[in-house]
């Protein structure tokens, strides 16, 4: 009997009033089990994950979000679930100073006890591994959604598989925007 030890989870943040590339992401990995939206664009996230019935949605507030409810649920500003053994702590990143450096979310991670953090906040993608005193911590932040942004509009991907994780992130040009609509 073959069990499948993978999964992979899609990580949005940013979409500041479009989900048009959040649309394009989904339609591109179909077998994402999980969905992590990180902030600043909760309606627009709400607004896929009421239709959406491939993937599990969770999200977080981010700086921008007038909402506190998020497919009918009260939701936090940092938030966290364990999955295949690691614990994830996802949030949007303004809390933290994100834009500033990595000392908040460090100390988030050894608060929390985290082996992930995902977030949001400086609409930079980026993967950063991280030792810390005894273990070590990824950081994730899948760039932004939204297509007015220096980057273009992306988004990430974790697989995690058995022992290993695999960070990547997606790109969609933003002169594709009107072919998407």
């Amino acid at each position: 009997m073959l069990t499948v030890l993978t999964m992979k989870i899609l990580c949005f943040s940013d979409s500041h009033g479009t989900n048009l590339y959040m649309k394009r992401a989904l339609s591109m990995h179909p077998d994402a089990e999980l969905v992590l939206f990180l902030g600043d664009g909760l309606d627009d996230a709400d607004e896929l994950a009421e239709s959406d019935t491939r993937h599990r949605w969770l999200a977080v507030r981010g700086n921008c979000d007038r909402s506190t409810v998020f497919s009918g649920a009260q939701i936090k500003k940092t938030d966290f679930l364990t999955l295949k053994g690691r614990k994830i702590v996802f949030t949007h990143g303004d809390l933290y100073g994100a834009k500033y450096g990595d000392g908040g979310l460090l100390g988030l991670a050894k608060e929390t006890d985290a082996d992930i953090i995902v977030y949001g906040h400086t609409h930079s993608p980026r993967e950063s591994y991280v030792e810390l005193p005894g273990r070590g911590v990824y950081l994730f932040n899948p760039g932004s959604v939204g297509e007015s942004f220096p980057h273009g509009a992306s988004f990430g991907i974790i697989t995690l598989d058995g022992d290993s994780v695999l960070f990547s992130h997606g790109k969609i040009p933003s002169s594709l925007s009107s072919y998407f609509k």
